[in-house]
């Protein structure tokens, strides 16, 4: 009997989260799957792609989901490497693992399958996310190119920049200083091009360093508070910063660039209480 990849995900995880990752025989995964807190997360799970599930990949890079339906029923799930995606709701947990060891087999009968016919980004509830961020030269780059674009644009809209017209020496001070002001921003920014981060929401821990060597492992539970650094009324803008106050001390200072705030922050357990103070520039 051959051993396949299965891993898990529980009613914790974001899109692409899976844990327990590993090759298991059909014994293995069967008692994986019996072994799952089916009845302790199912009252606290939408009924959706993403939600607690075990989720099998053959060789041929098909994959086979295992997760909750309504009634006490399951669903199961299986995609093929064309992105087709199929479901059939099996009324026992026995039922599903029936169809988990056709799969095995390679026996498996889709003709008792229902087949959606939108087929668009299905993969990313199947495929593993490392959740990992880094901060490329070339976004930032190409960010600042689109906002002096902006600020060209809009010169030429408000200012209306003539040949022999004393009016143009307004706009071409105002892209003077936009110019310094995103020349600013790509300075600051490209000072912190080695960053590395990987955070994930259904983890308890965190990874961020500078470069691959300096690489440090810190727990969510001793993060002491959030200073968030607004340059506008909204969150999760390119121009914003955080800082990550730990309860040793210790600040990581990360910027939007990087990652969101907003999504950093709904990375974080809200039952971990862990305030976020605003702070104006």
């Amino acid at each position: 009997m051959p051993q396949l990849i299965s891993k898990l995900q529980h009613n914790t995880y974001e899109k692409g989260e899976f844990s327990d990752e590993a090759p298991r025989n059909l014994e293995e995964t069967i008692q994986l799957i019996k072994d799952f807190p089916w009845d302790l997360e199912r009252p606290l799970t939408d009924i959706q792609l993403t939600g607690p599930s075990v989720t099998i990949i053959d060789d041929g890079l098909n994959y086979l989901k295992l997760g909750l339906y309504f009634g006490g029923k399951f669903c199961v799930y299986y995609l093929d490497r064309r992105n087709h995606l199929y479901e059939y709701h099996a009324p026992d947990i026995a039922t599903a693992n029936n169809l988990v060891s056709d799969f095995f087999t390679q026996s498996l009968d889709i003709k008792i399958f229902e087949k959606h016919f939108f087929n668009i980004g299905n993969q990313g509830h199947f495929i593993t996310n490392p959740f990992v961020y880094r901060l490329k030269t070339w976004n930032i780059m190409a960010v600042s190119f689109a906002l002096y674009a902006y600020v060209i644009f809009l010169s030429v809209l408000f200012f209306k920049i003539t040949v022999d017209d004393w009016r143009q020496v307004f706009p071409i001070v105002f892209l003077i200083i936009s110019g310094l002001a995103i020349l600013y921003f790509v300075i600051n920014n490209l000072k912190g091009r080695h960053q590395y981060l990987q955070i994930s929401k259904g983890s308890d821990k965190f990874s961020y360093g500078i470069d691959d060597q300096h690489i440090l492992i810190y727990e969510k539970a001793e993060i002491y508070q959030i200073l968030y650094h607004q340059n506008s009324r909204s969150r999760g803008g390119l121009f914003d910063k955080y800082k990550i106050v730990f309860k040793n001390g210790e600040v990581i200072s990360l910027s939007g660039t990087l990652l969101s705030g907003d999504i950093f922050l709904g990375k974080l357990n809200k039952k971990l209480g862990i305030p976020v103070i605003d702070v104006r520039n």
